[in-house]
């Protein structure tokens, strides 16, 4: 054989062994899951985290069968409190569990399960949002980004230093609040807010920045504040609002079984899981508190949750004149929740 036949063999078996090893690092990656990044901002050793955001992740993880995996990523090394909902609509994130509380000025017809007194628990609330972002009536809000699921506090309450129990008692206090109707909740009945991320609490109520906190009762035990605070007020004047966000590109660029695993496990479906999550660890957290030594867990009295009640109208009143369409917000979203009581 020639010395050029020779050159002519080897370069054509230099080629197809390269051909090979393309199309075979091609498999490989048409082969690896596609990686979507979870954001969880809180403390990783909260039943919230463990049971509720693991859970999840395992359920999609297990049904997508390799198509895509959901890794997430616990505390600031990718989202915080403040930058959560811009860090998933620039795609730094692609998943992302979002308290609404400090981007609440964006959403204004969705704060409306947060006004004071529109329902008594998270399933009721948490369901009739998803029913009024499923009938487009809060869904010009959602556009850059896709929510799963919306999850609501609606224990808000005060956890505070010094006892409460009347309108006197709150006057001047500084309290933390999350969003904008907290604060004038407070303001209403007496207290000062001051908006701070819910991870900044426990340090501002050591230093006495603040002498209470308004706060759902699972985040109360989650972020251990039952160390720097000793009386509780039953009544609820309000609620927090959380949704698990996806970035839209993100999503849109998913193969079709993939945004069916996606679909299948948000919506109705990941909203319900949400909010029966919230009420029974609530009502852990209330039990748990009554229990701790030096806790106090105290009603107000009848005659004062009528003077409470009457205080904090023009909170909800207000928000109806501020809003678009807000009346017609409040009404769809107190019909749901009076048919999602009534079990329709």
């Amino acid at each position: 054989m020639s010395t050029t036949s020779r050159t002519t063999l080897s370069r054509a078996a230099a080629a197809a062994v390269a051909a090979a090893l393309a199309a075979y690092s091609a498999a490989a990656c048409a082969a690896a899951p596609i990686l979507l990044r979870f954001g969880y901002p809180n403390p990783p050793n909260t039943i919230q985290y463990t049971e509720f955001i693991q859970g999840w992740t395992q359920k999609v993880n297990k049904e997508a069968d390799g198509l895509f995996h959901v890794q997430v990523f616990v505390g600031t090394s990718l989202v915080d409190m403040h930058s959560t909902f811009d860090r998933v609509q620039n795609g730094i994130a692609d998943i992302a569990f979002c308290v609404l509380g400090p981007v609440s000025s964006q959403f204004p017809q969705t704060q409306v399960a947060t006004l004071p007194g529109v329902a008594r628990n998270a399933h009721d609330a948490g369901l009739a949002l998803q029913r009024l972002y499923d009938q487009g009536i809060i869904a010009d809000e959602w556009k850059r980004v896709k929510p799963l699921a919306f999850g609501i506090y609606p224990d808000l309450t005060f956890h505070t230093v010094p006892m409460v129990k009347t309108l006197a008692d709150i006057k001047g206090l500084k309290l933390s609040v999350q969003g904008r109707i907290a604060g004038e909740t407070l303001e209403a009945l007496g207290g000062v807010p001051i908006s701070m991320p819910l991870d900044e609490l426990y340090e501002a109520l050591q230093r006495g920045t603040i002498q209470g906190a308004t706060l759902g009762w699972p985040g109360v035990t989650g972020y251990k504040l039952t160390d720097v605070v000793k009386h509780h007020l039953l009544e609820p004047y309000g609620a927090v609002e959380a949704a698990i966000i996806m970035n839209n590109a993100t999503y849109a660029k998913l193969p079709p079984k993939a945004k069916h695993v996606i679909d299948a496990n948000s919506g109705t479906f990941f909203t319900t899981w949400f909010n029966k999550f919230v009420d029974r660890t609530t009502q852990q957290a209330i039990d748990d508190i009554r229990h701790m030594k030096d806790q106090t867990v105290t009603p107000l009295s009848p005659d004062q949750e009528a003077i409470w009640t009457q205080r904090i109208q023009p909170v909800i009143a207000d928000w109806e004149k501020r809003t678009p369409d807000g009346a017609k917000v409040l009404a769809a979203f107190r019909k749901e929740v009076a048919a999602i009581s009534s079990g329709s």
